[in-house]
């Protein structure tokens, strides 16, 4: 994990980081806001929110979209029919070092064919404090999140699944930069068709349809003694979806996915000079890009004996990408 600040950890896999890298939310594209690369996908989500995390190195990791690097997928809890009612959860934390407090509520009911799910999280920092005491400058932040998970189930081997998403921090400092973030927010939505059978050859069958909002908003507002002070916000939007499979016939395990998502995005700076006499200065980082990716993937776990199994994984991918706003 690279570390510039006490927020928003990036993953790095194989010595390669974001842009090499396929690192979903439950199979979910997003697109991080920042053209400063400040915002990892893994920062619009809490542990919280999570199941599990599956990491895969190389090209094991082209499940979800085109890598280099590998896959991280940060995998979100899956439904549970097993009649329990209602059970609910609190919690609080407390780090001596830079004062960080944690609070959060959980609640959640499970019926025959009904499952719901919800929790809260609120996260706060001071400035961290290194070896000897010495206090780090602009290491704090403030943050909340929210997620629900709503589920029905239709028959014996099929549901329904709808999944939401709301992460919102603010104050935070990156010690490392000479700008900190006043604002990053993300909504992350999704609903999920699964059918899951171990007694026919498809296993399983999930389709989902997906959408995600990020903004993200850099500043120096707080930093003393700057030359010429700058805003980069910046925003993203992706709307996709997919469509996977997991077949299983004598020694061979299938697996298919088809996808396709579509972003924009668009990001921008203005400079504003200490001097009366100078005037701001405009520019488009991103010039509101849009990206069409439609991929398809696919592999083959052949077990040649109990002991040695051979892996066989293929991935192709059409991408197109435009520029809406002419540059002068």
């Amino acid at each position: 994990m690279i570390k510039r600040g006490n927020y928003a950890w990036e993953p790095s896999l194989n010595n390669m980081t974001t842009d090499r890298l396929s690192i979903t939310i439950d199979g979910m594209q997003i697109y991080g806001a920042c053209t400063d690369k400040m915002d990892p996908v893994t920062s619009y989500v809490d542990v919280s929110n999570l199941e599990k995390v599956t990491v895969y190195s190389g090209q094991e990791g082209a499940e979800n979209t085109n890598t280099i690097g590998g896959g991280i997928d940060l995998t979100l809890p899956e439904a549970t029919y097993k009649n329990t009612g209602f059970k609910s959860s609190f919690d609080l934390g407390y780090e001596t070092n830079s004062h960080y407090k944690t609070t959060g509520t959980a609640l959640s009911y499970s019926g025959n064919n009904f499952f719901v799910s919800g929790d809260i999280i609120y996260r706060k920092s001071d400035n961290y404090y290194a070896g000897n005491n010495n206090e780090v400058l602009f290491s704090q932040f403030e943050k909340y999140n929210i997620s629900v998970l709503t589920a029905y189930k239709i028959s014996e081997y099929q549901s329904i699944e709808a999944t939401y998403i709301y992460d919102r921090a603010s104050d935070v400092g990156y010690p490392a930069l000479p700008m900190d973030v006043s604002l990053a927010k993300a909504s992350i939505a999704s609903l999920a068709y699964k059918y899951q059978n171990d007694d026919t050859m498809i296993k399983d069958w999930e389709t989902k349809l997906y959408y995600n909002s990020v903004t993200h908003i850099m500043d120096d507002t707080k930093r003393p003694d700057v030359p010429i002070r700058m805003d980069m916000p910046g925003w993203s939007d992706t709307y996709g979806g997919y469509s996977k499979m997991v077949l299983k016939k004598e020694q061979h395990s299938l697996q298919f996915n088809l996808t396709a998502h579509y972003n924009r995005s668009l990001a921008e700076m203005t400079m504003y000079p200490n001097t009366p006499d100078e005037q701001h200065m405009f520019m488009y980082t991103w010039p509101d890009v849009r990206t069409f990716n439609t991929g398809f993937f696919a592999k083959d776990k052949i077990e040649l004996t109990d002991t040695d199994k051979l892996h066989l994984t293929t991935r192709i991918d059409i991408i197109r990408t435009l520029l809406k706003i002419k540059p002068a």
